[in-house]
């Protein structure tokens, strides 16, 4: 069977070196902090309304209060659309062992995001210049937790070149999607013992024209 790498080859007919550009983005993405990094199909990401549907029931505190969260996100009709476009994805997941949900955030949010906006970047001045990254929660937990969204008020986002939606406010279901990469992520909560899963995992998204 044809792996990514030689899938990715067989593409990249127009001299993009794309199988260099996806691996050496999998190696940056450790090197910045990331526990593992794969390159992802993109018709491997799996796509789901019920996603969606737990932003809203129970609602999320993040629902509407920023533009990179819904209902301010695109539909996801538009979104199958958008990922249709794309060959390859990074999935970055940074994991945290010490059951502190404190920690856990800690990764979740500046951590991630940092690996997530890097590599977009690094990508767009590669040439992939449609790359597009996706953290693991909203980006105003992470930039402007106790600002209101400026965004969302017309004035332009303060933080327009880091602040990026989560994986799940674009309907992506993050458990299925890992899974096919090999990864097992825990459902973790204010109601669980952190103590007992054997870590906490946080998980980010480059897609790669």
């Amino acid at each position: 069977m044809e792996n990514i790498a030689q899938q990715a080859s067989r593409m990249a007919g127009d001299g993009s070196h794309l199988v260099e550009d996806l691996e050496r983005y999998r190696a940056r993405a450790i090197e910045l902090g990331a526990t593992d990094a794969k390159v992802i199909r993109a018709e491997d990401i799996v796509v789901d309304e019920r996603v969606r549907g737990k932003c809203r029931y129970p609602t999320c505190s993040s629902y509407n209060t920023n533009m990179n969260c819904p209902p301010h996100t695109m539909g996801l009709e538009e979104f199958r659309t958008l990922l249709s476009k794309y060959r390859y994805g990074i999935l970055v997941k940074i994991d945290v062992t010490s059951g502190s949900m404190d920690d856990f955030k800690i990764a979740n949010r500046r951590t991630l995001m940092d690996v997530v906006w890097k590599l977009e970047s690094a990508a767009f001045y590669d040439g992939h210049y449609f790359a597009t990254g996706f953290g693991g929660t909203n980006c105003k937990d992470i930039f402007c937790p106790k600002l209101e969204c400026a965004a969302l008020a017309g004035k332009g986002c303060r933080n327009e070149f880091k602040a990026r939606p989560g994986m799940h406010g674009m309907g992506i279901d993050v458990f299925a999607t890992a899974a096919r990469v090999g990864w097992t992520l825990y459902p973790a909560g204010s109601s669980c013992d952190l103590t007992t899963l054997p870590h906490l995992s946080s998980v980010g998204l480059v897609l790669i024209d």
